[in-house]
């Protein structure tokens, strides 16, 4: 199973994100159909079925933190990833937090045999893929609040319509 860890917008959010892009944005990529987009905390890669609980658990006990909550983010600044041709919305600063979440989640997806990461942590919502060249600035610039309160752990899938996700666990956080 193709899984990893991210934050899921509420779906009046993901509308209104969706909405601007059409409205604001020009890219020669694919756009990311609107009940794609998330914040990726921890990709893991594949995780044999048998691991599933046990990586469950592992999540469940480092959520049980009280400090887990997470103060929402402003998605207020676009990027481009010339390597995989992203096109994508971020915040322009993040909490110490959010980083420290996704490091215990990449560990224990690592620890139930998924794959680490050496990339420094980067919070961003993707809008296009498959962008040749760095699309023009937004027509008006985004301001977004993202309420970090629900976290998933989904399965990508490829089907014949493109990528899909799956929710296999989730989680509510404290606010």
């Amino acid at each position: 199973m193709r899984l990893f860890f991210a934050l899921l917008p509420e779906p009046g959010l993901a509308r209104d994100i969706d909405v601007w892009r059409q409205r604001n944005l020009s890219a020669d990529g694919r756009p990311v159909p609107m009940a794609n987009f998330h914040i990726t905390l921890a990709f893991l890669g594949d995780i044999s079925r048998h691991r599933l609980e046990g990586l469950c658990q592992a999540a469940e006990a480092s959520l049980a933190s009280p400090a887990t909550g997470l103060d929402p983010l402003t998605l207020e600044e676009v990027g481009y990833w010339s390597g995989p041709g992203i096109f994508w919305l971020g915040p322009a600063h993040w909490p110490q937090a959010l980083e420290k979440l996704a490091a215990r989640l990449q560990a224990r997806g690592v620890y139930a045999g998924g794959r680490g990461s050496q990339k420094a942590y980067r919070p961003h919502l993707t809008l296009f893929r498959g962008c040749d060249q760095p699309p023009l600035a937004p027509l008006s610039p985004p301001n977004f609040t993202f309420d970090c309160t629900h976290l998933a752990l989904l399965q990508s899938r490829q089907g014949q319509h493109g990528v899909q996700y799956t929710d296999v666990a989730n989680w509510q956080l404290n606010p």
